[in-house]
């Protein structure tokens, strides 16, 4: 089994458990996954229907089912999921550099922010003088919202 399609399993998986906002980065990586649906949808639609047409959404049930066919799915498919992989990987690293550095804050100052939209970024972003310097160095980095 190629080691990028169980690493897109599991970071599709963990996508659900840090998109709760526990870091600025939260939004980027919703975007992420959300283009790497698009992306995925467009490249493997196909040898979804082919192969995995019968299959309910959710509990990972499509991710397997694709798993299961993989030596028959088309290169274009199997491209697409490699960088899928990759770009969820590096935005995930980032959630988690973030929670690391901010975790201590985020428990300290922003803790009535309810999670999700950005809220606990903007948070830390108001607060980023009371901050920690590793969570200011963090914060200072964060996208800045139009």
């Amino acid at each position: 089994m190629k080691f990028y399609r169980l690493q897109l399993t599991a970071l599709l998986a963990a996508s659900t458990l840090v998109a709760v906002d526990t870091s600025a980065n939260a939004e980027s990586l919703e975007a992420r996954v959300e283009a790497a649906s698009k992306k995925l949808a467009a490249a493997c639609g196909a040898d979804v229907k082919k192969f995995c047409g019968q299959v309910s959404m959710g509990e990972g049930r499509l991710v397997l089912c694709m798993m299961a066919h993989e030596d028959k799915l088309d290169s274009k498919c199997d491209v697409a999921l490699y960088e899928a992989s990759r770009n969820l990987e590096r935005a995930l690293d980032r959630v988690e550099q973030a929670a690391d550095a901010c975790w201590p804050d985020i428990e300290k100052h922003c803790t009535e922010t309810a999670p999700g939209g950005g809220r606990v970024a903007q948070c830390l972003t108001a607060k980023k003088a009371s901050l920690s310097q590793s969570c200011q160095t963090v914060v200072s980095k964060f996208p800045v919202k139009n």
